[in-house]
Order: C-alpha cells, then sequence, then structure tokens
C-alpha cells in the first residue's frame, strides 16, 4: 500500500514538471512573438534604394514583349519605362522603400497585394501604434510606365509555340552597383501567371489577362546575409543564423492592412497583429532560394502567357535593417525553356 502511495506521489510530481514545461514553452512561443515581427516598421524605416536597373533576358527561342505585339529576346529597364499601350499598370519607380506581401493576390485585379508600414502615436494614452496601409499600382493614361512607388511591377508576355516549361537560369541574380551593404539580400521577385490566349489572339485579349492564382516567391540571395542581418535575425526574429549558406529563413509577410482604429501597440503582444501577418507566407505561395541551377518556375500553355512581375524590398527580411540603406541595385531576371 505505501507502494502504491509512493508510486502516485511520484506521478503527480511528473505530472505538475510537464505542466510546467509546457507553461514556460508557452511563455517563450508569446515572447518569440513578441520580438519577431516588428522589425520593418522601426528599424528599418529609412532604408532606402537608390537607382535601378531591369533587365529580363530570355533564351531557347521563348520571344518576350511589354505589349505582346513587339517580340524580342531581351528587355531593358528603357525598354519597360517604354510601354506602347495605355492602361496598363506598370511602374518602375526611380527609388523603393521597403514594403511586405503575404503572398495574397486581388482577385478582382490579378495584383498582389502589398503593404508599406509606419509608426502613428496615440496622442491620447501617448503610446506608438503600428500601421500598415496597402499600396497599390495604378494605370498611367499616358502610355508611359509610372515612375513613382514603392516597388516595381509590370507585365511580361510571354510567347511559346508549345507547352513548356520555363526555368531561371543561374544567371538570374539581384545585384550591387556601388558598395554592397547587404539591401540585395533583402530582394523578393514575385510571378504571377495572369492566363492565356491561344496564338494568333489580339494583343489586347493577352493585355486584359488578370486571372492569377497562384504566386511564386523568388529570393535570389535567400542564402547570404550580412553581419548585421545575423545580428538583426537574432535580435529581432529569434533567428540564429550566418553570414552564408544557411537554411531559408522564414518571416511574416503583411496580408491585410493594420489601421489605427486597430490601436495596435509596438511594446505589447497583439493578437489581431498576427493575424494580419502570414508566417513565411501565404501556404499557396512557391518560395524559391537562389538561381545557382536550373530553377523550376512556371507551366507555360502554347500561346501568348501573360505574367505579372514584381520586385521589391522585403520589409520583413533579417537583412532589410538600417546599416543596409542607399545601395543601388540591378535586377537580372533569366528564364529559359530548357534545364541546360
Amino acid at each position: 500500500m505505501k507502494d502504491i502511495k509512493i508510486k502516485k506521489q511520484k506521478e503527480e510530481v511528473v505530472t505538475r514538471r510537464t505542466i510546467v514545461i509546457a507553461l514556460l514553452t508557452l511563455l517563450v512561443t508569446a515572447i518569440s512573438l513578441t520580438t519577431s515581427t516588428y522589425a520593418w516598421f522601426t528599424a528599418n524605416a529609412t532604408v532606402t534604394l537608390g537607382s535601378l536597373d531591369v533587365n529580363v533576358t530570355a533564351s531557347n527561342g521563348i520571344q518576350i514583349s511589354m505589349d505582346a505585339t513587339n517580340w524580342k529576346a531581351s528587355l531593358t529597364t528603357a525598354d519597360i519605362q517604354d510601354v506602347a499601350y495605355t492602361g496598363h499598370t506598370n511602374q518602375v519607380p526611380a527609388s523603393l522603400v521597403p514594403v511586405s506581401s503575404g503572398g495574397v493576390i486581388d482577385a478582382a485585379t490579378g495584383f498582389l497585394n502589398m503593404y508599406k508600414g509606419a509608426v502613428t502615436s496615440n496622442e491620447t494614452e501617448g503610446y506608438n501604434i503600428l500601421t500598415a496601409t496597402k499600396t497599390t499600382e495604378a494605370a498611367d493614361g499616358s502610355g508611359v510606365a509610372g515612375l513613382t512607388g514603392d516597388f516595381i511591377a509590370f507585365d511580361l508576355f510571354i510567347q511559346s509555340a508549345d507547352a513548356e516549361t520555363l526555368y531561371l537560369t543561374p544567371g538570374a541574380d539581384v545585384i550591387f552597383q556601388d558598395t554592397d551593404v547587404g539591401l540585395k539580400n533583402a530582394a523578393r521577385f514575385a510571378l504571377l501567371d495572369e492566363g492565356n490566349v491561344a496564338v494568333g489572339s489580339t494583343a489586347a485579349a493577352a493585355q486584359a489577362l488578370d486571372g492569377a492564382t497562384q504566386v511564386i516567391f523568388w529570393e535570389p540571395n535567400a542564402d547570404v546575409h550580412t553581419a548585421a542581418g545575423v545580428i538583426a535575425a537574432l535580435d529581432v526574429y529569434g533567428i540564429t543564423t550566418t553570414t552564408t549558406g544557411p537554411a531559408i529563413a522564414s518571416y511574416y509577410g503583411v496580408k491585410a492592412p493594420i489601421t489605427a482604429l486597430n490601436d495596435v501597440q509596438l511594446d505589447s503582444v497583439d493578437a489581431l497583429y498576427f493575424n494580419n501577418l502570414t508566417p513565411s507566407v501565404s501556404p499557396s505561395v512557391q518560395r524559391v532560394a537562389g538561381s545557382t541551377a536550373f530553377t523550376q518556375i512556371l507551366s507555360l500553355n502554347a500561346g501568348v502567357t501573360k505574367v505579372r512581375v514584381y520586385a521589391w524590398i522585403e520589409g520583413q527580411d533579417v537583412d532589410c535593417e538600417n546599416n543596409a540603406s542607399g545601395s543601388d541595385i540591378t535586377f537580372n531576371i533569366k528564364i529559359s525553356k530548357n534545364n541546360t
């Protein structure tokens, strides 16, 4: 009987320890959430990007176009800015600021939802609150690509006689033009397949496509961090990483507006804030890291496919911190229908 009583007491002790450990785990998780997603609203407020160059190159017989009329094997920033048709929604701003995307598509437009963050004040209560507003590209009636905006966005038309698999080639990258301060490591591309029309269809039919349902995020420098980025990863996100060769880091992309009325306080745990974020972006998003090898990105039907291209600085990336501000960057998109 005594042995049974002792055994029961031991079991109760083990149970209490298990409960304590579980509570400590929850506490650590809550602390991690508290410190893991506020970086771009605060530390990255001064990050800006200088001059931009965007180049798109196709090989192995793929033809590309900015208007589904004039076909080429390569496109430059000048081609993107000199769009011939009206009503397009292309933009190549003079500079970029950090924005964030959780990979959610606006069903009405086929656009990728992008958000710009800020810190405002609650003057009555005397504390800082977080806000995130949607930033959207708009049609330019002049037929010239917009020079304003917070991110790069343009339509790329791809013509193929047969169904093809599209690859990023090893030459696709994001590089710095002068001093490398690490901002290229926070660069993102997104590719949205807006739909396809048969060969011989009018250019207007291809231009009107807006049926994207899936997003591919390409992070060309996901396996590289600056020393400052490594520190930011640990201090802000609780992620231990290295300067070269780390696994692709998770982050929270903003997926819905956060208004001043939400009263999300900068120094508190607020469930609503995390409701408006998507851990490691939306489940429907395919994340692709660097292009040291041929990387499959899209399956094309025969005809003309409209691909919406985005390029931006992801404000939630660990390398998007103030030491990285001011770099001039070139975005190089190189695609092929063969993987050799």
